[in-house]
Protein backbone atom coordinates (compact mmCIF):
# COMPACT_ATOMS: atom_id res chain seq x y z
CA UNK A 1 0.00 0.00 0.00
CA UNK A 2 1.21 3.57 -1.07
CA UNK A 3 2.02 5.64 1.73
CA UNK A 4 0.31 9.04 3.05
CA UNK A 5 1.89 12.42 3.21
CA UNK A 6 1.20 15.95 4.52
CA UNK A 7 3.67 18.62 2.51
CA UNK A 8 3.82 21.82 4.74
CA UNK A 9 4.34 25.32 2.30
CA UNK A 10 4.42 28.57 3.13
CA UNK A 11 1.48 29.52 1.05
CA UNK A 12 0.85 27.09 -1.19
CA UNK A 13 -1.40 26.76 -2.78
CA UNK A 14 -2.62 30.50 -1.86
CA UNK A 15 -0.89 33.50 -3.03
CA UNK A 16 2.02 33.78 -6.54
CA UNK A 17 4.44 32.32 -4.56
CA UNK A 18 5.83 29.05 -4.47
CA UNK A 19 4.49 28.46 -8.42
CA UNK A 20 7.07 25.67 -8.26
CA UNK A 21 5.68 23.51 -5.90
CA UNK A 22 2.66 22.02 -8.33
CA UNK A 23 5.22 20.70 -10.78
CA UNK A 24 6.78 18.63 -7.61
CA UNK A 25 3.50 17.51 -6.16
CA UNK A 26 2.89 16.06 -9.48
CA UNK A 27 5.53 13.59 -9.60
CA UNK A 28 4.79 12.55 -5.91
CA UNK A 29 1.80 11.67 -6.27
CA UNK A 30 2.63 8.93 -8.35
CA UNK A 31 4.69 7.57 -5.58
CA UNK A 32 2.21 8.21 -2.83
CA UNK A 33 -1.48 7.05 -1.96
CA UNK A 34 -2.78 10.50 -0.82
CA UNK A 35 -1.22 14.12 -0.39
CA UNK A 36 -2.48 16.39 1.93
CA UNK A 37 -1.03 20.08 1.71
CA UNK A 38 -0.68 22.05 4.93
CA UNK A 39 -0.02 26.21 4.77
CA UNK A 40 1.54 27.63 7.75
CA UNK A 41 -0.58 31.35 5.74
CA UNK A 42 -3.29 32.35 3.65
CA UNK A 43 -5.24 35.31 3.79
CA UNK A 44 -9.09 34.33 4.60
CA UNK A 45 -11.24 34.67 1.94
CA UNK A 46 -9.26 34.53 -0.95
CA UNK A 47 -9.62 31.03 -3.78
CA UNK A 48 -6.35 28.62 -3.96
CA UNK A 49 -4.76 27.88 -7.09
CA UNK A 50 -6.41 24.74 -8.75
CA UNK A 51 -5.24 21.47 -7.70
CA UNK A 52 -6.24 18.05 -7.12
CA UNK A 53 -4.62 17.41 -3.31
CA UNK A 54 -6.57 18.72 -0.29
CA UNK A 55 -5.87 21.22 1.60
CA UNK A 56 -5.77 21.60 5.89
CA UNK A 57 -6.23 25.02 6.93
CA UNK A 58 -6.58 23.93 10.43
CA UNK A 59 -2.79 24.89 11.27
CA UNK A 60 -3.27 28.48 9.56
CA UNK A 61 -6.58 29.08 11.05
CA UNK A 62 -4.39 28.19 14.83
CA UNK A 63 -1.96 30.44 13.95
CA UNK A 64 -3.67 33.46 12.61
CA UNK A 65 -7.56 32.94 14.09
CA UNK A 66 -9.24 35.78 16.22
CA UNK A 67 -7.91 33.86 19.17
CA UNK A 68 -4.11 33.88 18.08
CA UNK A 69 -3.06 36.09 21.18
CA UNK A 70 -4.57 33.68 23.63
CA UNK A 71 -3.52 30.50 21.70
CA UNK A 72 0.48 31.78 20.84
CA UNK A 73 0.71 32.80 24.65
CA UNK A 74 -0.50 28.99 25.83
CA UNK A 75 1.48 27.80 23.63
CA UNK A 76 4.88 29.41 24.19
CA UNK A 77 4.44 28.72 27.92
CA UNK A 78 3.85 25.01 26.70
CA UNK A 79 6.57 24.78 24.70
CA UNK A 80 8.99 26.65 27.32
CA UNK A 81 8.08 23.50 29.60
CA UNK A 82 8.00 20.45 27.12
CA UNK A 83 11.51 21.54 24.70
CA UNK A 84 14.79 22.37 25.11
CA UNK A 85 16.03 25.53 24.83
CA UNK A 86 18.12 26.76 27.15
CA UNK A 87 21.45 26.01 25.33
CA UNK A 88 19.52 28.19 22.58
CA UNK A 89 19.18 30.79 25.21
CA UNK A 90 23.23 30.68 26.29
CA UNK A 91 24.53 31.27 22.69
CA UNK A 92 22.04 34.09 22.20
CA UNK A 93 23.08 35.68 25.82
CA UNK A 94 26.57 35.59 24.58
CA UNK A 95 26.58 37.08 20.95
CA UNK A 96 24.89 40.62 19.25
CA UNK A 97 21.39 41.47 18.09
CA UNK A 98 20.24 39.73 21.26
CA UNK A 99 16.68 40.98 21.32
CA UNK A 100 16.06 39.73 17.34
CA UNK A 101 17.10 36.59 18.49
CA UNK A 102 15.21 36.35 21.31
CA UNK A 103 12.01 36.92 19.31
CA UNK A 104 13.17 34.30 16.50
CA UNK A 105 13.21 31.48 20.07
CA UNK A 106 9.98 32.88 21.09
CA UNK A 107 8.50 32.55 17.46
CA UNK A 108 9.93 28.80 17.55
CA UNK A 109 8.86 27.84 20.46
CA UNK A 110 5.23 28.60 19.84
CA UNK A 111 5.30 27.85 16.47
CA UNK A 112 6.60 24.21 17.33
CA UNK A 113 3.84 23.74 19.99
CA UNK A 114 1.22 25.09 18.03
CA UNK A 115 2.31 22.72 15.23
CA UNK A 116 2.27 19.71 17.42
CA UNK A 117 -1.04 20.34 18.45
CA UNK A 118 -2.24 20.85 15.27
CA UNK A 119 -0.69 16.89 14.36
CA UNK A 120 -2.39 15.50 17.48
CA UNK A 121 -5.55 17.08 16.59
CA UNK A 122 -5.86 15.65 13.19
CA UNK A 123 -8.40 12.58 12.92
CA UNK A 124 -6.08 10.86 9.54
CA UNK A 125 -2.71 9.93 10.48
CA UNK A 126 0.14 9.66 8.02
CA UNK A 127 3.46 8.33 7.13
CA UNK A 128 5.79 11.34 6.69
CA UNK A 129 5.52 15.02 7.15
CA UNK A 130 7.55 16.74 4.32
CA UNK A 131 8.58 20.60 4.94
CA UNK A 132 8.80 22.33 1.94
CA UNK A 133 11.09 24.32 3.92
CA UNK A 134 13.28 24.28 6.74
CA UNK A 135 10.49 25.62 9.16
CA UNK A 136 10.69 25.69 13.31
CA UNK A 137 7.39 23.77 13.13
CA UNK A 138 9.47 20.74 12.42
CA UNK A 139 10.21 20.30 16.07
CA UNK A 140 6.77 20.05 16.95
CA UNK A 141 6.31 17.03 14.72
CA UNK A 142 9.28 15.76 15.98
CA UNK A 143 8.11 16.27 19.72
CA UNK A 144 4.56 15.15 18.67
CA UNK A 145 6.17 11.77 17.36
CA UNK A 146 8.02 11.25 20.28
CA UNK A 147 4.98 11.90 22.57
CA UNK A 148 2.77 9.97 20.22
CA UNK A 149 5.13 6.59 19.30
CA UNK A 150 4.08 6.36 15.73
CA UNK A 151 6.36 5.63 13.23
CA UNK A 152 6.21 9.49 11.59
CA UNK A 153 9.01 10.21 9.09
CA UNK A 154 10.18 14.00 9.13
CA UNK A 155 12.14 15.30 6.51
CA UNK A 156 12.62 18.83 5.07
CA UNK A 157 14.03 20.50 1.90
CA UNK A 158 16.23 23.29 2.40
CA UNK A 159 16.36 26.71 0.21
CA UNK A 160 18.19 30.09 0.91
CA UNK A 161 16.06 32.49 3.22
CA UNK A 162 15.42 29.16 5.26
CA UNK A 163 18.43 27.81 5.67
CA UNK A 164 21.60 30.04 5.87
CA UNK A 165 21.27 31.39 9.76
CA UNK A 166 23.11 34.36 8.54
CA UNK A 167 20.27 35.90 6.32
CA UNK A 168 18.01 35.93 9.52
CA UNK A 169 18.21 39.45 11.07
CA UNK A 170 20.06 38.41 13.99
CA UNK A 171 21.98 35.36 12.44
CA UNK A 172 20.22 33.06 14.48
CA UNK A 173 17.59 30.78 13.33
CA UNK A 174 14.95 29.52 16.36
CA UNK A 175 15.94 25.80 18.03
CA UNK A 176 17.85 24.92 14.52
CA UNK A 177 19.98 22.45 16.31
CA UNK A 178 17.12 20.41 18.04
CA UNK A 179 15.47 20.08 14.77
CA UNK A 180 18.58 19.13 12.80
CA UNK A 181 19.81 16.36 15.64
CA UNK A 182 15.82 14.90 15.97
CA UNK A 183 15.19 14.93 11.90
CA UNK A 184 15.22 12.38 9.70
CA UNK A 185 16.72 14.03 6.56
CA UNK A 186 17.59 17.46 5.55
CA UNK A 187 17.57 17.79 1.42
CA UNK A 188 19.02 21.08 0.56
CA UNK A 189 18.34 21.96 -3.06
CA UNK A 190 22.19 22.98 -3.79
CA UNK A 191 25.64 21.56 -2.90
CA UNK A 192 26.17 24.54 -1.71
CA UNK A 193 23.76 24.27 1.29
CA UNK A 194 24.64 20.72 2.00
CA UNK A 195 28.19 21.88 2.24
CA UNK A 196 26.59 24.35 4.86
CA UNK A 197 25.29 22.26 6.89
CA UNK A 198 28.27 20.23 7.08
CA UNK A 199 29.93 22.80 8.49
CA UNK A 200 27.42 24.00 10.62
CA UNK A 201 26.55 20.44 12.03
CA UNK A 202 29.61 18.08 12.02
CA UNK A 203 28.70 14.44 13.02
CA UNK A 204 24.94 14.73 11.39
CA UNK A 205 26.35 14.50 7.56
CA UNK A 206 24.56 11.23 6.60
CA UNK A 207 21.12 13.42 7.05
CA UNK A 208 22.07 16.16 4.65
CA UNK A 209 21.39 15.14 0.85
CA UNK A 210 21.17 17.53 -2.22
CA UNK A 211 17.86 17.34 -3.79
CA UNK A 212 17.90 19.69 -6.62
CA UNK A 213 14.26 21.62 -7.35
CA UNK A 214 13.57 21.28 -11.33
CA UNK A 215 11.23 23.04 -14.37
CA UNK A 216 9.54 20.97 -16.97
CA UNK A 217 10.24 20.69 -20.43
CA UNK A 218 8.93 23.59 -22.17
CA UNK A 219 8.39 22.31 -25.52
CA UNK A 220 10.06 25.39 -27.41
CA UNK A 221 13.82 27.23 -27.66
CA UNK A 222 13.79 30.69 -27.10
CA UNK A 223 14.52 31.85 -30.24
CA UNK A 224 17.74 34.33 -30.22
CA UNK A 225 17.41 37.82 -31.53
CA UNK A 226 18.08 38.53 -35.04
CA UNK A 227 18.98 42.04 -34.84
CA UNK A 228 17.95 45.38 -33.22
CA UNK A 229 18.87 45.87 -29.48
CA UNK A 230 20.46 44.02 -26.70
CA UNK A 231 17.44 41.75 -25.89
CA UNK A 232 17.57 41.63 -21.31
CA UNK A 233 15.23 39.63 -19.45
CA UNK A 234 15.04 39.24 -15.89
CA UNK A 235 12.39 37.58 -13.64
CA UNK A 236 11.91 37.70 -9.95
CA UNK A 237 9.82 39.72 -6.96
CA UNK A 238 10.66 43.58 -7.19
CA UNK A 239 12.42 43.43 -3.22
CA UNK A 240 15.62 45.05 -1.83
CA UNK A 241 17.61 41.77 -1.58
CA UNK A 242 17.06 41.51 -5.58
CA UNK A 243 19.05 44.48 -5.98
CA UNK A 244 17.06 45.03 -9.89
CA UNK A 245 18.16 48.90 -9.86
CA UNK A 246 22.05 46.98 -10.52
CA UNK A 247 20.76 46.36 -13.61
CA UNK A 248 19.31 49.67 -14.63
CA UNK A 249 22.72 51.30 -13.97
CA UNK A 250 24.21 48.57 -16.21
CA UNK A 251 22.53 49.14 -18.94
CA UNK A 252 22.97 52.99 -18.47
CA UNK A 253 26.80 52.20 -18.63
CA UNK A 254 26.15 50.10 -21.72
CA UNK A 255 24.69 52.67 -23.23
CA UNK A 256 26.97 55.75 -22.16
CA UNK A 257 30.01 54.00 -23.17
CA UNK A 258 28.79 53.39 -27.03
CA UNK A 259 26.30 55.81 -28.57
CA UNK A 260 24.82 53.62 -31.19
CA UNK A 261 24.18 50.95 -28.46
CA UNK A 262 20.35 50.33 -28.14
CA UNK A 263 19.19 47.75 -25.10
CA UNK A 264 14.95 46.15 -24.72
CA UNK A 265 15.26 44.91 -20.97
CA UNK A 266 11.94 42.85 -19.95
CA UNK A 267 11.36 42.50 -16.06
CA UNK A 268 8.91 39.66 -15.08
CA UNK A 269 7.56 39.84 -11.41
CA UNK A 270 5.80 42.61 -9.09
CA UNK A 271 6.65 43.06 -5.26
CA UNK A 272 6.84 45.89 -3.42
CA UNK A 273 9.48 48.09 -4.52
CA UNK A 274 7.71 47.97 -8.57
CA UNK A 275 6.89 51.49 -9.07
CA UNK A 276 10.46 52.08 -7.48
CA UNK A 277 12.09 50.49 -10.22
CA UNK A 278 10.04 51.85 -12.91
CA UNK A 279 10.59 55.43 -11.22
CA UNK A 280 14.05 54.60 -11.07
CA UNK A 281 14.60 52.99 -14.47
CA UNK A 282 13.15 56.05 -16.36
CA UNK A 283 15.27 58.73 -14.71
CA UNK A 284 18.15 56.79 -15.65
CA UNK A 285 17.57 55.63 -19.19
CA UNK A 286 17.14 57.49 -22.34
CA UNK A 287 15.50 57.07 -25.70
CA UNK A 288 17.93 54.33 -26.67
CA UNK A 289 16.73 52.01 -23.80
CA UNK A 290 13.20 50.56 -23.80
CA UNK A 291 12.19 49.31 -20.16
CA UNK A 292 9.34 46.67 -20.39
CA UNK A 293 7.85 45.88 -16.74
CA UNK A 294 5.04 42.73 -17.48
CA UNK A 295 4.42 42.88 -13.60
CA UNK A 296 3.36 39.43 -11.99
CA UNK A 297 3.08 36.37 -14.73
CA UNK A 298 1.75 32.90 -13.96
CA UNK A 299 4.26 30.43 -14.97
CA UNK A 300 2.43 29.69 -17.98
CA UNK A 301 2.32 33.13 -19.58
CA UNK A 302 6.55 33.33 -18.34
CA UNK A 303 6.65 30.41 -20.91
CA UNK A 304 4.92 31.79 -23.67
CA UNK A 305 6.88 35.47 -23.14
CA UNK A 306 10.12 33.14 -23.47
CA UNK A 307 8.26 31.39 -26.95
CA UNK A 308 7.06 34.78 -28.63
CA UNK A 309 10.05 37.45 -27.57
CA UNK A 310 13.49 36.72 -28.05
CA UNK A 311 16.20 37.48 -25.40
CA UNK A 312 20.20 37.26 -25.61
CA UNK A 313 20.58 36.93 -22.00
CA UNK A 314 18.52 36.51 -18.64
CA UNK A 315 20.06 38.53 -15.36
CA UNK A 316 20.04 37.89 -11.91
CA UNK A 317 22.08 40.29 -10.01
CA UNK A 318 20.44 39.27 -6.75
CA UNK A 319 22.61 39.01 -3.02
CA UNK A 320 21.47 35.95 -1.94
CA UNK A 321 19.84 32.77 -3.48
CA UNK A 322 19.28 29.17 -3.22
CA UNK A 323 19.46 27.96 -6.76
CA UNK A 324 16.99 30.30 -8.59
CA UNK A 325 14.23 28.74 -10.53
CA UNK A 326 14.21 31.53 -12.86
CA UNK A 327 17.45 30.67 -14.04
CA UNK A 328 16.03 27.24 -14.19
CA UNK A 329 13.23 28.44 -16.45
CA UNK A 330 15.39 30.21 -18.73
CA UNK A 331 17.87 27.90 -18.83
CA UNK A 332 15.19 24.67 -20.17
CA UNK A 333 14.22 27.49 -22.90
CA UNK A 334 18.11 27.84 -23.74
CA UNK A 335 18.25 31.29 -22.44
CA UNK A 336 21.80 32.06 -21.61
CA UNK A 337 21.98 33.48 -17.78
CA UNK A 338 24.61 36.53 -16.18
CA UNK A 339 24.17 36.33 -12.61
CA UNK A 340 25.86 37.03 -9.16
CA UNK A 341 28.03 34.17 -7.74
CA UNK A 342 25.70 33.77 -4.09
CA UNK A 343 24.47 30.27 -2.72
CA UNK A 344 23.87 27.62 -5.16
CA UNK A 345 24.02 29.75 -8.20
CA UNK A 346 27.04 28.65 -9.67
CA UNK A 347 25.58 25.16 -9.79
CA UNK A 348 23.68 26.41 -12.87
CA UNK A 349 25.69 29.28 -14.21
CA UNK A 350 29.02 28.23 -15.61
CA UNK A 351 31.08 29.82 -18.48
CA UNK A 352 29.80 27.18 -21.01
CA UNK A 353 26.48 28.56 -20.67
CA UNK A 354 26.77 32.49 -19.20
CA UNK A 355 28.76 34.37 -17.42
CA UNK A 356 28.68 33.76 -13.54
CA UNK A 357 29.85 37.64 -11.69
CA UNK A 358 30.96 38.44 -7.92
CA UNK A 359 28.43 38.89 -6.15
CA UNK A 360 29.80 42.52 -5.19
CA UNK A 361 29.66 43.16 -8.85
CA UNK A 362 29.61 47.13 -9.54
CA UNK A 363 27.57 48.13 -12.72
CA UNK A 364 30.38 48.10 -14.55
CA UNK A 365 31.44 44.52 -13.75
CA UNK A 366 27.94 43.87 -14.82
CA UNK A 367 27.61 45.82 -18.17
CA UNK A 368 30.35 44.30 -19.22
CA UNK A 369 29.41 40.67 -18.66
CA UNK A 370 25.82 41.76 -20.42
CA UNK A 371 28.17 43.13 -23.65
CA UNK A 372 29.62 39.69 -24.34
CA UNK A 373 25.94 38.90 -25.32
CA UNK A 374 26.02 41.45 -28.25
CA UNK A 375 28.07 38.37 -30.50
CA UNK A 376 24.86 36.65 -31.54
CA UNK A 377 27.14 34.25 -33.79
CA UNK A 378 29.45 33.83 -30.75
CA UNK A 379 26.91 32.87 -28.26
CA UNK A 380 24.78 30.04 -30.09
CA UNK A 381 27.05 27.63 -28.27
CA UNK A 382 26.32 29.28 -25.03
CA UNK A 383 22.21 28.79 -26.12
CA UNK A 384 22.88 25.24 -26.52
CA UNK A 385 24.70 24.18 -23.50
CA UNK A 386 21.98 26.30 -21.02
CA UNK A 387 19.48 24.27 -22.57
CA UNK A 388 22.13 20.61 -22.24
CA UNK A 389 22.50 21.71 -18.70
CA UNK A 390 19.15 21.94 -17.88
CA UNK A 391 18.37 18.64 -19.48
CA UNK A 392 21.09 17.11 -17.07
CA UNK A 393 20.87 18.48 -13.99
CA UNK A 394 17.33 20.72 -13.47
CA UNK A 395 14.69 18.46 -15.55
CA UNK A 396 11.72 18.72 -13.18
CA UNK A 397 10.34 15.00 -14.37
CA UNK A 398 13.82 13.21 -13.43
CA UNK A 399 14.68 15.16 -10.32
CA UNK A 400 11.32 14.65 -8.69
CA UNK A 401 10.94 11.58 -9.69
CA UNK A 402 13.71 10.21 -7.94
CA UNK A 403 12.90 12.54 -4.96
CA UNK A 404 9.72 11.01 -4.56
CA UNK A 405 11.08 7.23 -4.72
CA UNK A 406 13.09 8.45 -2.49
CA UNK A 407 10.65 9.62 0.19
CA UNK A 408 8.41 6.50 -0.73
CA UNK A 409 11.25 4.47 0.59
CA UNK A 410 11.17 5.66 3.96
CA UNK A 411 15.17 6.12 3.99
CA UNK A 412 17.84 8.75 3.43
CA UNK A 413 20.16 6.91 0.68
CA UNK A 414 23.63 7.44 2.61
CA UNK A 415 25.80 10.02 2.14
CA UNK A 416 28.38 8.33 -0.77
CA UNK A 417 25.23 7.26 -2.61
CA UNK A 418 22.65 10.26 -2.18
CA UNK A 419 24.88 12.06 -5.06
CA UNK A 420 24.20 9.60 -7.92
CA UNK A 421 20.64 8.51 -6.82
CA UNK A 422 19.27 12.50 -6.85
CA UNK A 423 21.75 14.21 -9.11
CA UNK A 424 22.99 11.01 -11.88
CA UNK A 425 25.36 12.68 -14.49
CA UNK A 426 27.31 15.08 -11.87
CA UNK A 427 31.10 13.94 -11.76
CA UNK A 428 32.50 12.74 -8.60
CA UNK A 429 33.85 16.32 -6.92
CA UNK A 430 29.73 17.50 -7.54
CA UNK A 431 30.92 20.33 -9.71
CA UNK A 432 28.05 20.62 -12.51
CA UNK A 433 30.33 22.96 -14.46
CA UNK A 434 32.64 20.06 -15.49
CA UNK A 435 30.00 17.93 -16.02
Amino acid sequence: MKKTMLVVTSLYPYGQGEAFVAAELEHLARCFGDIELVPIFYTPGTSPRPLRQRVDLAYADERWGMLRALRVAASLVAGLLRYRWLGDLRAILGRPHKLDNLKELVRALYRARLFERFLAGRREQVDIVYFYWLLPEILGALQYRKGSGRPLAVVSRAHGGDLYEDRKPGGYAGLRRGIVAGIDAVYPISDHGTRYLNGRFPGLGAKFHTARLGVDDPGFLNPQPAGGPLALVSCSFVVSGKRLHLIVDAIAHLLAADPAREVRWTHVGDGPLFEDLRAYAASRLGARAQAVFKGYLAQAELMAVYRDEAFDAIVNVSDNEGIPVSLMEACAAGIPMVATDVGGTAEIVNAANGVLIPADADSATIAAALLRFADRPGTRACRRSARLHWEAHFNAAANYGRFGRTLAAGTAPDAAVARQVLQPGLPPDGDPAAG
